[in-house]
């Protein structure tokens, strides 16, 4: 199923490298392993985390309360912020649309937007075409937050967003033809397949449905979900589109007349009728109004103090929303050893925990290049974040190997 279908029914960043020991790990007849990314996304500073869920104790008002300004001087956007959609890249863009109308009726001039994510650029690209002054403040060394393509091993490898969600009706889908940017459909049909031999879908425990459900696609456990409130979601229909070049290619379409400082964290925002102050590591700017667009992760552990402090009811939403976390795997073989034409793969193995390695997508078919991702997510993303790159890819190679009976 699609994700947007499942809920309705660095150094901790990143990691990337050649392998040193898998001449040993692995015999003269074994697959050879070249290269691995790994991401750790509840480590990383600037989001603890993917993406945010509606969680238990919390409903879909949250979201809308997010989205309220706070004095007619503090905006927040991003898909946490989205009052209709949430946890993908279009989400984010269109809650931009909202404070763009808001700030467009307020007269301010002069905007200081927090985050260089897609929804940061988006705002500062919209409010920088309307003629006012733009200056956006990003803490990584880098713009795009959340779409983080790396291309060290020789193809675009999205650590972060992957997917665009329901291309009929998109409005991403229009800025993607834009671009120009090469795609792929995906299939989310797939197999499953366990100590050499393929096993019907039908027959994957209850856990692996769990897994493959909540997980792998809401950063979360099934617990901890407010069910409830997804039954009235409505999202795009429609394919949904891959980018063999790189989900990053979509940022070019937000460039415009506006002041991009990196490397600048934000750690407190002060505002009254007059002004807003905003003080980072290295500066303090003020301006009349500004759009606060960095992820949920960010706002929950407090990271950026408010003066005065949000009002109850946004600070509330804040800590009721839950935020997840989906981790990523690319390993990088010297050839294809298993179903080239099949896109998801299922490992429903008992050598490691419950969540551990269990789903996999075949980038052959998207990139040509023999590579797989494995996907961890919620506890078991949680879990595997404090080990080692060599266990956890090592636990990851051996999975699939196995799987496809090619350990020995």
């Amino acid at each position: 199923m699609k994700r947007r279908d499942m809920l309705a029914g660095t150094g901790t960043t990143v990691l990337s490298g050649l392998l040193p020991w898998t001449a040993t790990a692995q015999s003269s007849q074994a697959p050879k392993l070249i290269g691995f990314m790994r991401t750790n996304w509840s480590r990383d500073p600037f989001s603890f985390g993917t993406y945010s869920h509606i969680a238990k104790g919390s409903q879909r008002k949250d979201h809308r309360r997010l989205a309220e300004p706070v004095a007619d001087k503090v905006y927040f956007a991003g898909e946490a912020a989205n009052p209709d959609r949430n946890s993908s890249v279009h989400a984010a863009l269109e809650s931009v649309r909202l404070v763009a109308s808001q700030i467009a009726a307020s007269g301010h001039k002069r905007i200081g937007v927090i985050g260089a994510g897609v929804s940061g650029l988006v705002a500062a690209h919209a409010m920088s075409n309307a003629g006012l002054d733009v200056h956006v403040i990003e803490g990584r060394d880098r713009i795009g937050g959340r779409i983080n393509t790396d291309r060290s091993l020789g193809f675009a490898a999205d650590l972060g967003a992957s997917w665009l969600h329901g291309i009929d009706g998109n409005p991403l889908t229009a800025v993607v033809k834009q671009a120009g940017m090469r795609k792929f459909v995906y299939d989310p049909n797939g197999i499953a397949r366990v100590q050499g031999r393929e096993i019907s879908l039908n027959n994957l425990p209850n856990w692996a449905y769990d897994i493959l459900q909540y997980d792998n696609h809401a950063g979360t456990e099934n617990g901890t979900l407010n069910k409830w409130a997804y039954l009235w979601t409505s999202d795009y229909s429609g394919d949904e589109w891959l980018f063999p070049d790189g989900y990053d290619q979509i940022l070019t379409q937000f460039e415009g007349g506006y002041e991009l400082s990196l490397n600048e964290r934000v750690n407190a925002v002060e505002y009254n009728s007059n002004k807003v102050r905003v003080t980072s590591n290295i500066s303090v700017r003020n301006f009349d109004a500004v759009i606060v667009t960095v992820p949920l992760g960010v706002l929950k552990v407090g990271h950026i103090a408010f003066d005065p402090v949000l009002p109850d009811e946004k600070q509330q939403a804040i800590d009721r929303l839950g935020f997840g976390t989906l981790d990523k795997i690319y390993l990088q073989f010297d050839e294809v050893f298993w179903d080239a034409d099949i896109q998801n793969i299922t490992t429903p193995s008992v050598d490691f925990p419950h969540g551990h390695y269990n789903s996999w997508m075949n980038l052959y078919p998207v990139t040509g290049e023999p590579v797989l991702i494995c996907f961890n997510g919620g506890p078991a993303a949680y879990a595997l974040s404090s080990e080692t790159d060599e266990t956890v890819v090592g636990q990851a190679l051996s999975t699939i190997l196995n799987a496809y009976d090619r350990g020995d």
